[in-house]
């Protein structure tokens, strides 16, 4: 099964766990009996409203605040063989249950009339999901160019930083989604806290990956260095850097 086909699978599992939960509202439409009176918000009752905006958010939640920090740190803090390919499967599983909260988020936005909600948790969210969607693919093409020439590529500056915003502005989504549904401040604090800790320690390691970096690289200069000065001593010549 490719990628693509696994991501429209699931997303038509999200779209089909929507509309078996508006059916079992009793509502037939927008302006069915199950609406509860209320004129066209589609919902059988507050306590079924409630669990499908609690899933939404759980599963963005935990992608953006939780798996997709930890994604990132598994390709940094470790080293083994198909390495890059753990960390792709890894995050293609992450974005599938993004997608599926995604998909709920949507369908609520739509029947809610919040799509173009006043603090922009639709719109972001849509760009976020979007923009992730291509990401594998930019990773997969850095492989493939890296393993030719051993060196850094445009496409793996630009899947990393691409991620790295998407990741971001996701979490801070997070936030907006807690405010536009009136979560309980034990809930934003909750949140706040979870995000906080995985943010610090990618950017922990992230930080750390690029110092031990350079710190290989001004270890290789010294090595040629010295075998550079090696070399003209051997041969009775002078060292033009010295």
């Amino acid at each position: 099964m490719t990628e693509f086909t696994l991501l429209i699978r699931v997303a038509w599992l999200a779209l089909g766990l929507a509309t078996l939960a508006h059916a079992e509202e009793g509502g037939g439409g927008p302006g069915g009996e199950g609406s509860g009176g209320g004129g066209g918000q589609g919902f059988g009752n507050e306590a079924k409203q409630q669990r499908i905006v609690m899933a939404h958010g759980i599963c963005m939640g935990l992608a953006f605040a939780v798996l997709f920090p930890f994604g990132s740190i598994i390709l940094r803090a470790f080293s083994f063989r198909n390495l890059v390919w753990v960390h792709g499967g890894w995050q293609t599983f992450v974005y599938c249950i993004a997608l599926a909260g995604f998909g709920l988020g949507v369908w609520l936005a739509v029947l809610e009339d919040q799509l173009l909600a006043s603090n922009g948790h639709s719109i972001i969210g849509i760009i976020v999901i979007g923009v992730l969607l291509f990401q594998p693919l930019g990773g997969f093409i850095h492989h493939q160019i890296w393993k030719r020439k051993q060196s850094g590529t445009v496409w793996g500056v630009g899947h990393r930083w691409i991620g790295r915003t998407a990741l971001i502005l996701g979490a801070i989504n997070g936030g907006l989604g807690l405010q536009l549904s009136e979560n309980s401040r034990a809930g934003e604090i909750a949140y706040g806290v979870l995000a906080a800790f995985f943010f610090s320690l990618w950017l922990a390691v992230v930080v750390w990956k690029n110092t031990q970096g350079r710190r290989n690289e001004k270890d290789d200069l010294r090595g040629e260095e010295k075998y550079s000065t090696d070399s003209d001593i051997s041969t009775g010549r002078k060292n033009d850097r010295v």
